[in-house]
């Protein structure tokens, strides 16, 4: 078997671990022991070249710690789908692929007694655009009544056609804008909100009510308002929900928990009000089981892309707020989400998780007495999906086990964290995983005790065979800045460890998940603290391990990461052999004035953004002298460069500058340009991404498998 072929064939083996996307807990039959529990999941299908979702019935006695499933079923054509509280109804949004001279349709389906019971076809209704199903706008709510669904859909605009245009003789038109056409506004630029959300203009919130079969428009949202993630009030009256602002611009908002807007109540006769406060960033209002309590996250806007929040709750009556906190040694709340049901049956304990160092970390918060209390787990991350009569399910996984479901039972106050938990899923994983070892490594920089933060983490996860020494290591920084690496399933991790590299995973300065001071110190330090902090934690790795060899060391790192591996291939030329960087930006002051978020540019290097404010002379040359292309001209690693053509985060130009300049230097170099956004998620694209990077690696660490 060729070299190529034993890639293809662990790349395949890994690539078969579905995720879970979602879980919900249903009622119990009456006479029944066991817990229903739905789960949907998503799992890569090379065949097709697609993410194919497929939801599963579980059902679970606790007391006797088993499981039983009915066999899954394919779901990859519903975009969204919602119970009613009676779980006797159903919702569906269902997504129809365009095929032929035909566009892709979507309908909105109710399911009832088992059967389908009535369908909308949404395009021929014609009332409004696409309906939004991403996780930043995205909604489907029954309300309490059973009757409506509440969701997110594109504004409807007027057709446009040119000044002149030939029409058919029986044509009744006016020609004059009465609404129907308008002529010469069919190339008028229109905002989206950026990467992975191109198309999405202006949301409106829809209601969709069963018994009349008929679609409205809530209305009352300001104009320079865009609402998402709504959900109906307890008495169905009325609808809360996070609008964004859309003046002076929209900002990019994929990643981005920064953008300034507001939790706001809506009333069934078009009253709006505003109810958190000014100047700040929130996200998923969730009302408790009482209708009493209404919580959300929030952060100040503005400033870092992502940054720790509050758990703010809010009286319902009396709309009196509080921000929730912590008593334990607690890192801050880095969640950018919450379960869509996250409250205990009594309505005084909300359940999450969030990054803690290096984890994924559940929580109970008491809303009286503000503590906080962490469920205990074993190892790797453990992450909230649904909370129910005080039954919680979980999805649990670590480097070396991937995703799997556990339910439990919400003990009495003060005793959360030990939670007896029983299996619902148990993938096996290749048995090769049980041979890789997870370390985790706390460093600091004795130079800088007079620095406010100068401890950071890395994580190690590979072999270990301390008698060869043979060992190549990827060092491995992550992108953002503000994200984390965090000790749960990937086929990423798998697939590299399974080809026998070690992976060294540096969640430098100004990574979550370790306070907002760690956060914030990294603001104008990009390119000098998050290098030093890598090159540092490569050298401590190669101290402590002493089963790697320090001549077989690659690098390897996407957006912010791309940004540090080929840093430092340039500050440090001769100590890495190969390079892989996925859409890195290369250049901070080029990157400004085409990215969809140029507020990253200057915040991160150290400069306050305004919209409407040209940057200093000052602030590009700082975003310049930051940047990888200032040591480019040191570089002598071969360097291979993972492009995705549609990538408005860190647009394609980066990449292909940097390609052009290393080839003016005869540094060996390739570029693959996938047409692809910032993530390079598209399954044939992640395919090819990953096995090409290591062949790369192969091919300039002269390593055979």
């Amino acid at each position: 078997m060729s070299q190529v072929d034993k890639v293809v064939r662990v790349f395949r083996a890994v690539a078969q671990y579905p995720s879970p996307t979602s879980a919900k807990i249903m009622k119990t039959l009456i006479g029944s022991n066991a817990v229903p529990v739905v789960s949907t999941w998503s799992q890569r299908c090379l065949e097709r070249g697609k993410i194919a979702k497929f939801q599963q019935m579980h059902f679970i006695d606790i007391s006797l710690q088993k499981s039983s499933d009915l066999l899954p079923v394919d779901v990859s054509s519903e975009i969204l789908s919602a119970f009613s509280s009676s779980e006797e109804l159903r919702g569906v949004i269902r997504e129809m692929p365009a095929e032929g001279n035909s566009k892709k349709k979507q309908f909105l389906e109710v399911w009832k007694n088992q059967q389908l019971w009535k369908v909308f076809d949404l395009a021929a209704l014609d009332v409004h655009g696409d309906v939004y199903s991403d996780n930043d706008f995205g909604s489907l709510d029954w309300s309490p009544c059973e009757q409506k669904l509440l969701y997110i859909a594109e504004k409807k605009l007027p057709k446009t056609e040119p000044f002149y245009k030939q029409k058919a003789q029986d044509n009744k038109d006016d020609g004059q804008g009465n609404g129907k056409t308008i002529k010469g506004e069919e190339y008028v630029f229109r905002q989206d909100w950026g990467e992975q959300l191109v198309g999405k203009h202006q949301s409106v919130i829809f209601i969709c009510d069963t018994k009349s079969e008929t679609i409205k428009e809530l209305k009352g949202i300001p104009p320079h308002l865009t609402p998402g993630q709504v959900i109906w009030t307890p008495d169905g009256k009325g609808v809360v929900g996070v609008a964004w602002e859309t003046e002076p611009r929209r900002l990019g908002l994929i990643y981005c928990t920064s953008r300034r807007g507001c939790i706001f109540h809506l009333t069934s006769d078009g009253s709006f009000n505003i109810l958190s406060e000014e100047g700040q960033s929130v996200r998923a209002p969730r009302f408790s089981p009482n209708g009493e309590y209404l919580v959300w996250l929030q952060r100040p806007s503005g400033g870092p892309h992502h940054a720790a929040h509050k758990l703010m709750c809010c009286k319902w009556e009396s709309k009196k707020q509080n921000s929730i906190v912590g008593g334990k040694l607690f890192y801050g709340l880095f969640n950018a989400d919450l379960p869509k049901r996250c409250w205990s049956a009594d309505s005084s304990r909300v359940l999450l998780s969030t990054p803690q160092r290096f984890s994924v970390n559940s929580y109970v918060i008491n809303i009286d007495d503000k503590t906080i209390t962490e469920c205990e787990n074993e190892e790797g991350s453990q992450i909230v999906l649904d909370v129910q009569r005080d039954l919680v399910v979980c999805a649990r996984s670590s480097f070396k086990q991937p995703a799997r479901l556990i339910l439990g039972k919400l003990p009495p106050k003060d005793k959360e964290q030990f939670i007896l938990w029983s299996p619902v899923t148990n993938w096996q994983a290749d048995t090769m995983l049980d041979s890789l070892v997870f370390h985790h490594m706390s460093l600091s920089h004795e130079d800088e005790i007079a620095e406010n933060c100068n401890m950071y983490s890395a994580m190690y996860f590979g072999p270990e065979n301390a008698e060869s020494h043979e060992v190549p290591l990827i060092v491995w920084p992550h992108g953002g800045p503000h994200s984390a690496f965090v000790n749960n399933f990937t086929i990423y991790h798998a697939f590299f460890g399974l080809l026998g590299f070690g992976m060294l995973m540096v969640n430098y300065r100004g990574s979550i998940g370790a306070g907002q001071d760690n956060v914030e110190f990294l603001l104008g330090r990009i390119g000098e603290a998050d290098v030093k902090d890598v090159h540092h934690a490569t050298m401590e790795a190669l101290k402590q391990f002493p089963f790697l060899n320090p001549n077989k060391l690659v690098l390897f790192g996407g957006s912010h990461g791309g940004f540090l591996v080929t840093h430092l291939s340039g500050q440090y030329p001769n100590l890495f052999k190969a390079v892989v960087a996925r859409n890195p930006v290369i250049d901070v002051a080029a990157m400004a004035t085409v990215t969809d978020i140029p507020d990253w540019n200057a915040v991160e290097a150290g400069y306050p953004y305004a919209e409407g404010e040209e940057m200093s002379l000052e602030a590009f040359s700082k975003m310049k002298e930051c940047s990888p292309i200032f040591h480019v001209s040191k570089v002598v690693a071969p360097t291979l460069l993972m492009i995705g053509s549609k990538d408005l985060r860190v647009p394609s130009s980066q990449g292909i500058h940097y390609y052009y300049r290393l080839k003016s230097q005869n540094v060996k170099t390739k570029l693959m340009l996938y047409e692809d956004n910032h993530p390079l998620g598209q399954v044939p694209v992640e395919m090819d991404d990953l096995i090409n990077s290591v062949l790369w690696f192969y091919q300039h660490i002269e390593k055979e498998i």
